[in-house]
């Protein structure tokens, strides 16, 4: 069975007020699963209503999950190319073997210990997806 497509208008605002993301002048298309949306937001396209603009508050838990201290791991100096400029709130990408991609930002730097949170940047934080469905292609 194909992936549904569709066509959208949001924007993606964390609790505090804060824009995060929108694709308001121009159209987003997207097929459900293909990585444009996080999950969580796709399941809020699936749930709303066709030329409708409608909101959806999302707490922590049901957007981009808690902070996970499990996500934090300390790196040494030497683990990152000798030339990177590396400060605090840094986002560096990380590859792993396979080739898959993840950012990492450098939560604190002591000595030669580098502690990298490789939480996802919204971790903890509640969010509002206001959306319009345009289309269901």
């Amino acid at each position: 069975m194909p992936a549904t497509k569709y066509k959208i208008l949001y924007k993606l605002l964390h609790a505090n007020g804060a824009l995060v993301d929108e694709c308001w002048q121009q159209p987003l298309e997207f097929e459900i699963g293909d990585g444009q949306l996080d999950r969580c937001l796709e399941a809020c396209v699936e749930a709303a209503e066709i030329d409708k603009l409608q909101t959806f508050l999302l707490s922590a838990d049901e957007a981009f999950g808690s902070v996970e201290k499990s996500a934090f791991q300390v790196l040494k100096r030497a683990d990152f190319p000798p030339d990177m400029p590396l400060k605090k709130y840094s986002v560096i990408e990380f590859k792993t073997p396979s080739g898959e991609a993840y950012a990492g930002s450098v939560e604190k730097i002591k000595g030669d210990n580098i502690t990298v949170d490789f939480n996802h940047p919204l971790a903890g934080c509640d969010v509002s997806f206001q959306v319009q469905v345009l289309q269901k292609l």
